[in-house]
């Protein structure tokens, strides 16, 4: 019984010393579970051609060619009805790869967690930030992977995502760049900055916006600045070559998905442009620094002195000091190469009393070709009662341009008093008595910041009737050079 009991004890310490050294041995490393996977791209259009690169499993680096030694571009998509990569993934990843050539691209896959009702899908947007941190931390360790290497490209919600996910990396191991494709207005407009997509995500954040909407039909994009450069082409609300009605053909013919299609339009721009800057690289898309819209419409804000204007896209000059609320405002044309010179029109005229606004036709001859017919509306400029202009936007480039040809087709729109003392002092006369006298008209471009006059071939100014077009060449002084011998130049 002695020797039974004894044995039990020897037993017991044997299995309390094993149990202890079990115990203290190094237990293996948490592996953080994933939501989101994540691929790399090489070529082509179809998702299943992808590598699958698995966190925390350094195998798969190898066998989907991940190159240690090239910068990382991580494209993140946004919130999904239909369950499916859309095409566009594709056109920019393949982009990234022929601009770089040398070029780790990767595709963040969240779909099962944007395909949910878009609040969850917002919600969601938070946790998938925290998937790409992950896997962005791993390739620092075992890949060496510098996180100024790193730039990520968020479309809608995935803009959000990569705000999220840079949130993890501060000081000096901040995430490089951050470009957001009109990232998600709805849940997000209004925010504080660490709730959203901002400025202090990475070392440089760019964002162009595409459908704000407007208070008649609302957009899907956020309205205010997120960024450091802030792009908002065609005034950020809507662009040209979507149009809202065709909601209704779109629905005929898709049913429920023409909604979505519709809205996608204006939405997917942003997408479209950032690819354009990638492919088109050597034709930039110019974006102007000004307070709003409105006076980006009237040709006010065409300036590049102290860094006022920048290149929208994949060659963006980078700021990263001097926040300034104003955005980055410019024209783009409906179809790729969506690249459109802007030229701001100042017509000078004489002998008017009351304030207007006039309705004209404008048609630009350089000696690069002639611009089509473009209508526009002349506004009168504050403080300048006789000096009135416009933004002109033409498909290409016009060279030096020699000549300005005006044709006058709709009525003046006058103040409400100037129009009663009209119609009492001028009854029985025509709209076709009613003249402007045009002094000068000065064009600058953009583009170039050239400035030139143009005048007509009267010195004293050319009278402008309805129907009637007047052609203004540029202007030749004269003046008295050191031998006081007169000569002729061209007027600047």
């Amino acid at each position: 019984m002695r020797v039974l009991s004894a044995l039990l004890l020897v037993s017991a310490v044997t299995a309390s010393v094993r149990g202890h050294t079990n115990f203290t041995a190094e237990p293996p490393p948490v592996k953080t579970v994933l939501k989101s996977s994540f691929h790399l791209y090489h070529e082509g259009r179809v998702f299943e051609e992808t590598c699958a690169v698995v966190p925390f499993r350094s195998e798969t680096l190898h066998r989907c060619a991940y190159n240690h030694s090239d910068p990382l571009v991580l494209i993140i998509h946004g919130w999904t009805m239909n369950g499916l990569m859309e095409p566009w993934l594709f056109d920019l990843a393949s982009a990234l790869k022929v601009r770089l050539e040398r070029v780790n691209v990767l595709i963040s896959d969240w779909r099962k967690l944007a395909l949910q009702p878009y609040p969850i899908a917002a919600k969601n947007s938070r946790q998938v930030g925290r998937d790409v941190a992950a896997l962005l931390k791993w390739l620092e360790e075992v890949a060496q992977l510098s996180m100024d290497d790193v730039h990520l490209i968020g479309y809608s919600l995935g803009a959000h995502v990569a705000g999220f996910a840079g949130s993890h990396f501060r000081g000096l191991r901040k995430v490089g760049r951050i470009t957001g494709l009109d990232p998600a207005g709805p849940h997000f407009e209004g925010l504080p900055a660490f709730d959203r997509l901002s400025p202090d995500d990475a070392q440089f954040v760019d964002a162009i916006h595409t459908f704000t909407g407007s208070s008649i039909v609302p957009g899907v994009g956020i309205k205010q600045s997120v960024a450091h450069v802030d792009f908002y082409p065609n005034g950020g609300s809507f662009q040209p070559g979507c149009k809202m009605l065709d909601i209704y053909s779109n629905v005929f013919q898709y049913g429920l998905q023409g909604v979505p299609k519709t809205i996608k339009c204006a939405h997917e721009r942003a997408v479209k442009l950032f690819t354009d800057s990638l492919i088109n690289a050597s034709q930039p898309i110019i974006g102007y620094r000004c307070r709003d819209d409105s006076a980006f419409s009237r040709g006010l804000c065409l300036d590049c002195k102290q860094q006022r204007c920048n290149t929208l896209g994949f060659a963006v000059r980078r700021e990263r000091s001097g926040r300034s609320a104003k955005g980055l405002f410019l024209r783009t044309a409906p179809q790729p190469p969506y690249r459109v010179f802007h030229y701001q029109i100042r017509v000078l005229l004489k002998n008017l009393i009351e304030p207007l606004e006039a309705s004209l036709y404008v048609t630009l001859d350089g000696t690069g070709g002639e611009s089509p017919e473009l209508p526009i509306i002349l506004h009168q400029e504050s403080g300048a009662l006789k000096s009135f202009s416009s933004l002109l936007a033409v498909p290409w480039d016009l060279g030096r341009l020699r000549s300005v040809r005006l044709v006058w087709r709709g009525d003046l729109v006058w103040s409400s008093w100037m129009r009663r003392v009209r119609n009492i002092m001028s009854w029985n006369s025509s709209d076709r008595d009613t003249e402007l006298s045009v002094w000068r008209i000065r064009i600058k471009s953009g583009e170039t910041q050239e400035k030139g006059w143009f005048c007509g071939v009267s010195a004293g100014g050319s009278r402008l009737r309805i129907s009637e077009e007047q052609e203004f060449t540029r202007c030749r002084i004269k003046h008295q050079n050191t031998n006081s011998s007169a000569s002729t130049q061209s007027v600047y």
